[in-house]
């Protein structure tokens, strides 16, 4: 009789074991990172400029992200300004990174004693290679500056589906507007 519960119990164990797995993965995402200095008053900031990045790579791709990032702050009431007329300026530096990860398939031999005190295995162990998996990241990083000092920096990344410059704008206009999302809001002006 127990051994039959523990042979009920065992898929019920292993569903737990993928759940798990599956929460873990969920946790490790690529989130934004995004700090401000506590001390600055961010409702007198009433002007910016957006600076070119210093990492000029596509032309195009940062002309965009300079329009998405005043069309942000826009919408948070800053108006943008010249280089020696705005309060603050606002750097971005683009990046790109690809991850290549193989997937396999364990087949293990042998026998096996589990139960409550632990469980012993003998046997042989090996690895067969299914395929190889690339996945393509667009980092970025966005920095505002008052006076000389950093008073926010918002970093993140978003996976890219596909590497077509559509695709790759699109993944970049989302990721500006979830690093910007934070930043303090003046609709005084």
């Amino acid at each position: 009789m127990n051994n039959n519960k523990a042979r009920r119990s065992f898929p019920y164990h292993i569903v737990l074991v993928i759940l798990f797995c599956a929460w873990l993965a969920g946790c490790a995402s690529n989130k934004p990172q995004i700090k401000m200095r506590e001390e600055t008053n961010f409702a007198a900031l009433k002007t910016f400029y957006v600076q070119p990045p210093l990492n000029s790579v596509n032309p195009t791709l940062e002309q965009h992200m300079a329009s998405t990032i005043t069309t942000v702050l826009q919408g948070k009431g800053l108006t943008a300004a010249g280089e020696e007329d705005a309060d603050i300026k606002v750097g971005f530096f683009p990046s790109s990174r690809v991850e290549e990860g193989g997937s396999s398939v364990s087949i293990g031999l042998g026998t096996g004693i589990f139960g409550r005190s632990g469980g012993i295995s003998l046997g042989s162990i090996f690895s067969v290679p299914v395929g190889e998996q690339v996945t393509e990241y667009q980092n970025l990083q966005i920095e505002v500056i008052q006076d000389g000092e950093f008073i926010y920096s918002a970093a993140g990344s978003a996976e890219l589906e596909a590497s077509d410059s559509i695709t790759v704008q699109q993944a970049l206009t989302e990721l500006v507007e979830a690093l910007l999302e934070p930043f303090p809001a003046n609709r005084a002006n």
